[in-house]
């Protein structure tokens, strides 16, 4: 007996898991949750200014004023010290968990993370 209801509670549990996992999304037109978005992109050619935070964060500031934030999935060794990195840009997007970097000087090769838009400072 005590087989039978272990089974019938990890079924419930299953079907509640998927059935969160298949829920529709948001509506369109609906404000966002977060500014954190898993997928987001910035186009390089954009960057007006970058600031290397710490060795797991790197901000980039846009043309148009926006500030975006990556945080590294791991601290880059010496990426704060040496204040650099190179990267090779294919295509016109740099998207969240895809691209990787080289800290200046060293060549540490590092991963970006996901891009968070900062909100904007207040004047």
């Amino acid at each position: 007996m005590k087989i039978d209801l272990r089974i019938g509670a990890a079924a419930i549990a299953l079907v509640s898991c998927l059935s969160a996992c298949t829920s529709p999304g948001p509506s369109p037109g609906a404000p966002a949750a977060s500014a954190s978005i898993e997928n987001s992109c910035i186009n390089p050619t954009q960057i007006r200014k970058q600031t290397i935070v710490s060795d797991q964060e790197i901000q980039f500031e846009l043309n148009n004023g926006e500030v975006w934030a990556n945080r590294l999935p791991r601290a880059c060794y010496n990426l704060k010290f040496q204040q650099g990195f190179t990267w090779d840009v294919r295509g016109t997007l740099v998207c969240s968990n895809e691209q990787m970097i080289r800290v200046k000087d060293d060549g540490t090769p590092c991963q970006l993370g996901e891009f968070s838009r900062l909100p904007p400072a207040a004047s």
